[in-house]
């Protein structure tokens, strides 16, 4: 599911940083792992290799002989702002463009009262470059209405000019993303 919006953008725009952004990874990839551990299976190395956070990305970066820097962030309900200025914080005269990824899968069914995650699969790839065109600040307002389970799921109605900010917390703090004013 992340490759499926990974190669469109790598294709169109070229080799660049990749910053990809999972709560979890693979958790029933694990989750299969531990209980093959339990029940004294033979681990598979491959499902192990797999299995790690980062796999997707590793597996990319293979594929594309690419050695441009890759971070894998997991960062709980709060992924947006994480991911966004580590990409802005990536990009530079030499890497002037940072390929953004979310994606993650609901938990096993073991899991899910412990975690909110959605309830589809999602994956979500977006280019960020230094500019003027958009805005990403700390603010004083205060968020009172519930925040999406996932805020990079935020970024679509943003995205499509269906709205021109989203504001979402991160750390106790308020931070707005949108279109700088014309």
């Amino acid at each position: 599911m992340a490759m499926s919006v990974i190669m469109p953008l790598a294709e169109a725009h070229g080799a660049m940083p990749l910053v990809y952004v999972s709560r979890h990874g693979d958790l029933h990839r694990t989750v299969q792992l531990l209980k093959d551990l339990a029940s004294s299976e033979p681990l598979s190395p491959t499902a192990f290799s797999l299995s790690v956070h980062n796999a997707t990305a590793g597996l990319f970066s293979i594929q594309q002989g690419l050695t441009k820097n890759i971070t894998a962030i997991s960062c709980g309900d709060e992924e947006l702002v994480p991911a966004l200025l580590e990409a802005l914080g990536q990009c530079s005269a030499q890497e002037p463009k940072v390929m953004c990824v979310f994606c993650d899968e609901p938990p096993p069914e073991m899991y899910r009262v412990q975690v909110s995650q959605p309830e589809i699969p999602y994956a979500l790839a977006v280019i960020v470059s230094r500019g003027t065109d958009w805005q990403l600040a700390q603010v004083e307002e205060h968020i009172d209405s519930e925040q999406p389970i996932l805020q990079s799921l935020g970024l679509v109605p943003l995205l499509r000019g269906d709205s021109r900010s989203i504001s979402v917390r991160h750390n106790h703090a308020c931070w707005q993303l949108g279109r700088s004013a014309p």
